[in-house]
């Protein structure tokens, strides 16, 4: 038998477009833990590449792949499919490989779903894909999660270190690795998020190790920015104080943003955010109409008290010159256009710095998904599907729900109606004396208002909603 030689694909959102927002973190564990294993390993993340269906099978053709596994995630599932298409249409005899969030969920079905399918595994797979691959004896794996976060290698960001990774929410953030400090979501509890059904527990690394890998993306690889993509970094918990204290402590000094909940910021966290180098956070809003947010089970309080931890977290923030990029979605079942514009007078008027407005969308595996399929109002093979009343849960069509969006963002991050929110922001940048980030910003003026004014938050609605 041939030496194994394996290459793992991070798929597109969409052909030909480049992504660089965030480091596809999770094939770069698996070639750390297959590259330990003495396995040859490439890992390619074509949402950075930008490339298209040819030139991925060409890259494939020359390069002799024994295996090609493919993250597969489930709004892009077909995607992840084309790419095992091509890959069979190369060599017939490549084994490949699907994984990720959509075959966690699916587990066997999965393979009605493409015929280019050798191998499915669900769950998180680095400390087992070495065996996998070596002595194969199933076509479907389980190996649920990693308990200990920390036997996890860390990912191998050498096969990514030629794209530069640099955008949030229109932002140029200068280059940037993105990092793990634990696994799972800390609240669990969203009705609308599918974290309950596709993730285990909160799982945390060892501040030891998290101070390790800042260090190593520092130092060694040269780094600009790290991007935190944990789920939410709970800033009052006693956890991630000791490692704001610890980067300190070291002299870790480069900069991060993070997602967090506004209601995980206290005072002493936020100074300590600043201290760290904490230049932003994007939090998820989501409403402010008390029902819509008991609706979400986005607070374990009086869901009345929601506004007011949002202005104490955006106080905080403002306090210590910390960027806030704020979501919220619209159009849940059920809420209604006053209830919509009640949260987008609120953005339009807080201390928040910019904000990305959702339309809603049953999630597969989400408490509102499942209430929806037994209720009769979706079917159960539409997994990401935007609202629409042609299912009798509002009384809006998905296309009037990306127009609401659209005038949303319009009425919220226009420089016309809001020209103090960009003093406020400047502010923020000279405070955290982020000089090339402001002059890079500045030339790509056009570039942001055109991606905050006048296009969707999504490139655009998808022509398969009943499928």
């Amino acid at each position: 038998m041939p030496e194994e030689n394996v290459l793992l694909i991070y798929p597109p959102f969409q052909w030909g477009v480049k992504e660089r927002f965030s480091q596809p973190l999770g094939i770069l564990i698996l070639a750390n833990a297959l590259k330990q294993a003495g396995i040859k390993v490439t890992a390619l993340d074509i949402t950075g590449e930008g490339w298209l269906p040819q030139k991925i099978a060409d890259y494939i053709s020359k390069g002799n792949f024994t295996h090609v596994g493919v993250t597969t995630i489930t709004p892009f599932k077909e995607l992840a499919y084309r790419i095992l298409k091509e890959t069979k249409k190369v060599d017939p005899t490549i084994t490949t490989i699907v994984g990720g969030p959509h075959p966690t969920y699916l587990k066997e079905k999965i393979f009605s779903e493409s015929k280019y399918i050798d191998v499915a595994i669900s769950g998180e797979a680095e400390l087992d894909l070495a065996d996998i691959i070596r002595n194969p004896t199933e076509k479907f794996y389980d190996v649920s999660f990693v308990k200990n976060v920390d036997e996890s290698p860390i990912p191998d960001r050498t096969h990514v270190r030629h794209i530069q990774y640099n955008e949030l929410a229109g932002i140029w953030m200068d280059d940037t690795a993105s990092m793990m400090w634990a696994r799972g979501c800390p609240w669990r509890k969203c009705r609308f998020c599918s974290r309950n059904e596709l993730t285990l527990h909160y799982r945390q690394r060892s501040p030891e190790k998290i101070i390790e890998e800042i260090a190593i993306i520092q130092n060694e690889l040269k780094y600009k920015n790290i991007l935190v993509v944990d789920d939410s970094l709970k800033f009052s918990s006693k956890y991630i104080k000791k490692i704001l204290r610890s980067k300190i402590k070291e002299g870790l000094d480069i900069p991060f943003w993070a997602l967090a909940r506004a209601d995980h910021i206290d005072e002493e966290g936020a100074r300590l955010m600043k201290r760290a180098g904490c230049s932003g956070i994007q939090v998820g809003l989501e409403s402010v109409v008390p029902r819509i947010i008991d609706m979400y089970k986005k607070t374990s309080t009086d869901p009345k008290l929601w506004r007011r931890k949002l202005d104490s977290a955006f106080e905080l923030c403002n306090k210590n010159d910390i960027i806030v990029i704020a979501s919220f979605i619209l159009g849940a079942p059920t809420e209604t256009r006053e209830e919509i514009q009640s949260t987008v007078d609120y953005c339009r008027t807080s201390k928040l710095d910019i904000a990305q407005t959702f339309p809603f969308q049953f999630v597969v595996g989400s408490e509102m998904w499942m209430e929806a399929i037994e209720e009769g109002y979706i079917k159960s093979n539409q997994f990401y599907t935007y609202n629409d009343k042609q299912f009798g849960t509002t009384e809006y069509t998905t296309k009037e729900l990306f127009e609401f969006a659209l005038d949303a963002e319009n009425q919220i991050n226009s420089p016309i109606y809001n020209p103090g929110r960009y003093i406020r922001l400047v502010r923020k940048f000279i405070k955290q004396k982020k000089w090339s980030v402001i002059a890079h910003n500045i030339t790509r003026l056009p570039i942001i208002l055109k991606n905050l004014l006048l296009e969707h938050p999504y490139e655009n609605i998808p022509e398969d909603l009943y499928a």
